[in-house]
């Protein structure tokens, strides 16, 4: 029995060691860049219940260095029963390029897919873009990411930071928006983007309308970003990239609130990846699943603690080369200060979360 555990703790250790240098390869990796002024460019807002955020929002895409006549802006309504649409109205009389869309009927189950293809059916833009109400892009977001546009690109993902506040637990959100992103930027680089995030992303029209849209997805609570990117990547001809560029950072701030419900939320996604994801998703969490028995390992078992203590003191310097090298590119050292408490976390995390993401019922909001 102790070999088995030896052997399972010792290969996945590699395995996990070796994932991580390949994603640190391909977050260095930089796309070609093109000039995309020519390109028509729909942003989709979806919004409810956001009239302390809609305004700040709006404000920013007003804002962008993109030129007018090639951009329209949509803000979907989202059956709101605040002055979210009044506010958006306000706005839409000064703003000749902006619009709202009301939803009055259920496509999907998944009410924030179906709130985007509400608006994205009202789209007339070569690339449709995507963000959230309490997001508040950088002038030149939509120029940057659509420098990445390559005629091969059929996709382009940023990264969404969350902004720290003084809520508790606000840092350790920020830190892990900076993982997601640093995974992010790491997979696609090396050809097998895994995740990413709709608070800043953008496809073409042709590679959405390829895969069917939210079609085969619209039954799955969530994954609006996930779950469309990885049909881009299985399904189509097109190639998905990273805009690292910091014009293209569009930040939010960190909701604390409802946390466990948003993780399972996030979670939720990852056994509709694909076989091959699963196969390397199912690989970390049995590692850590093996780590979590380091306690018990300590009264029990002194090689046997040696050999899983010995791994786990791999697994924390690759996750600190990995968060390092991240914050450099991302521009966010002093999340690194988070580091001890996400190390002591994130065992029960994955293995606890992670299993409730699968098996737990959750409700979106």
């Amino acid at each position: 029995m102790n070999d088995i555990v030896i052997y399972s703790a010792t290969s996945l250790c590699a395995v996990y060691f070796i994932l991580i240098a390949i994603f640190l390869f391909g977050l260095f990796r930089r796309s070609r860049r093109v000039n995309g002024r020519h390109l028509s460019v729909s942003v989709i807002v979806p919004a409810r219940n956001e009239a302390t955020n809609i305004d700040a929002c709006l404000r920013a895409l007003s804002s962008q260095t993109y030129p007018a006549n090639h951009l329209e802006i949509i803000v979907v309504d989202d059956r709101s029963t605040d002055d979210t649409a009044a506010r958006i109205d306000k706005w839409a009389r000064c703003l000749p390029n902006l619009s709202r869309v009301s939803v009055t009927q259920q496509d999907y189950d998944c009410p924030k897919k179906n709130a985007l293809w509400q608006g994205i059916k009202h789209a007339r833009g070569d690339i449709i873009f995507t963000t959230d109400a309490d997001c508040r892009p950088g002038p030149n977001w939509i120029i940057s990411t659509l420098a990445h546009f390559a005629p091969e690109v059929g996709m382009v993902i940023g990264h969404a930071p969350l902004l720290q506040n003084k809520k508790a637990l606000s840092g350790l959100l920020s830190l892990q928006a900076l993982i997601v992103s640093t995974l992010a930027a790491g997979s696609a680089g090396i050809g097998f983007p895994l995740t990413c995030s709709g608070r800043n992303m953008a496809y073409r029209r042709k590679a959405f309308d390829e895969v069917n849209g939210f079609s085969d997805i619209g039954h799955i609570i969530g994954g609006d970003d996930v779950l469309l990117m990885r049909q881009v990547a299985q399904k189509s001809a097109w190639k998905i990239r990273f805009n690292a560029d910091a014009d293209a950072f569009v930040p939010s701030a960190s909701h604390p609130d409802n946390l466990i419900n948003r993780q399972v939320r996030y979670q939720s996604k990852t056994i509709h990846y694909g076989i091959p994801t699963l196969i390397l998703a199912l690989a970390v969490y049995i590692f850590h699943v093996i780590l979590a028995a380091l306690p018990i390992l300590f009264w029990t078992d002194a090689e046997l603690f040696y050999v899983v203590g010995s791994c786990l003191g791999i697994k924390i310097i690759a996750d600190a080369v990995f968060l390092l090298l991240g914050s450099i590119r991302f521009k966010s050292p002093k999340l690194l200060l988070w580091f001890p408490v996400l190390e002591i976390l994130i065992i029960p995390y994955i293995v606890i979360i992670c299993a409730l993401g699968t098996f737990s019922p959750f409700k979106w909001k």
